[in-house]
């Protein structure tokens, strides 16, 4: 379902604002008013362009890394290689996501300043949430709109059970098993993550009238983030960065980092910008580790049975290939490279560098998925041919057994080996 959304989704997501810039009068009439395309501005109704370096930047982090419906995908990939590869799809379609999501308004916007008509009618836009439905009605024939609302109602629900089948496991797993009866079984686990998941899906029909009554719905989700999301990506980063932190110390930045971010709410947004206000939370949380980490009498203090942590160490086997994608870093400069172009051609109201941008990201698009497709069938070739070639009967019916031995995911006859002796 997830792959039917994603196409119909594609196909909307391109169709609304290609149909709205042809009533606009095209790409040119984009530009001739260039300072409503620029993406870094110092006077912004939600945020200045500074805070794309610091809690704008961290916002994006505890999405992309730490959020269980996207990290999901990623972790159930069968090597690091088709990881790698999936986010590095992701990441290109990403960068171009604005076609979806800021083009339409900034088309909208343009028309109302112009008083344009669409059919015959006189485009109008009551409230800043209402620009995109009001642009679908207007450019979209009317056969399609059942089309469009199904693919919406059908993602809107596929997101909403991913996110609900996420928050139940975690409550499941992690807090209900950990705190709260350590000695239930999977079955108890199982019902307790439904009655939880049915609860959320009841206090959702609760809240989601409520919202009815907020200017803007994207910026409130922004300050909501700020609270959830801090101590997230301050027990996040400590653990990519560093090995020596141990549970108290996360608990300690956790907790520190959730009062710091909800005390910083408390300045004036006039005076502190809630995003610099989430990075300076966030880096009294980081402080907040590292005194947890390196100071004994803190420690002792809050009652942590170790004086100092040591660095851990992975004592388990990898069940699956972690050899690298040797492409990945190559196309991720590649990447920067064509992001640096288009904010460049936003930014200074260049047509033409907006079209030497399509033209890059096209070609590291192609790149990207021939690099793809020739290594897999490659590989897949070179497999069947030494099956072929020298294998020993037995040799061949184990390796078919082994859906390891069928693709780019397989680790050699030790890896093989030590699975099959671990106890």
């Amino acid at each position: 379902s997830d792959c039917l959304n994603g196409i119909g989704l594609l196909i909307v997501g391109i169709w609304v604002p290609a149909a709205a810039l042809y009533n606009l009068g095209g790409v040119s009439d984009l530009f001739h008013e260039p300072d409503i395309l620029k993406p870094l501005v110092e006077h912004s109704v939600l945020a200045p362009w500074h805070v794309n370096f610091t809690g704008l930047f961290l916002t994006n982090v505890y999405y992309w890394s730490t959020n269980q419906v996207i990290v999901q995908r990623a972790l159930a990939a069968r090597s690091l290689a088709d990881g790698q590869k999936g986010v590095i799809f992701a990441a290109s379609m990403k960068v171009v996501g604005f076609i979806f999501l800021c083009l339409p308004g900034t088309i909208g916007l343009l028309l109302v300043r112009r008083n344009a008509s669409i059919s015959g009618n006189a485009f109008k836009v009551p409230k800043n949430d209402e620009v995109y439905p009001e642009l679908v009605k207007a450019v979209m024939p009317l056969w399609s709109l059942g089309f469009f609302a199904a693919v919406l109602v059908g993602s809107v629900l596929s997101s909403f059970n991913s996110a609900l089948n996420s928050a139940a496991t975690i409550f499941g797993l992690e807090i209900y098993k950990v705190y709260i009866n350590k000695e239930a079984s999977d079955k108890r686990i199982v019902n307790v993550s439904t009655i939880f998941g049915a609860a959320m899906t009841l206090g959702s029909f609760v809240v989601a009238p409520l919202l009815e009554h907020i200017d803007g719905i994207f910026s409130f989700q922004q300050h909501v983030n700020t609270i959830v999301s801090l101590p997230l990506v301050v027990v996040f980063l400590v653990g990519i960065c560093s090995s020596i932190p141990d549970a108290f110390a996360a608990k300690f930045g956790f907790a520190v980092g959730v009062v710091a971010i909800i005390g910083g709410l408390l300045v004036p947004e006039e005076h502190l910008h809630y995003f610099h206000t989430f990075f300076i939370a966030f880096v009294i949380a980081e402080l907040a580790v590292c005194m947890a980490t390196f100071l004994p009498c803190l420690r002792r203090c809050f009652g942590a049975q170790v004086p100092r942590p040591e660095a851990h160490v992975q004592r388990l086997a990898n069940v699956v290939e972690m050899s690298p994608w040797r492409p990945v870093k190559g196309l991720v400069v590649a990447l920067l490279v064509v992001l640096s172009l288009l904010i460049v051609s936003l930014q200074l109201g260049s047509e033409w560098l907006f079209y030497v941008f399509w033209a890059l990201w096209l070609s590291v698009l192609g790149v990207l998925l021939t690099w793809s497709v020739h290594r897999r069938s490659e590989k897949g070739h070179g497999a069947h041919s030494a099956k072929r070639a020298g294998a020993s009967p037995k040799e061949v019916i184990e390796e078919a057994a082994n859906p390891m031995a069928q693709d780019d995911t397989v680790v050699g006859a030790d890896y093989i080996k030590g699975i099959q002796e671990m106890p």
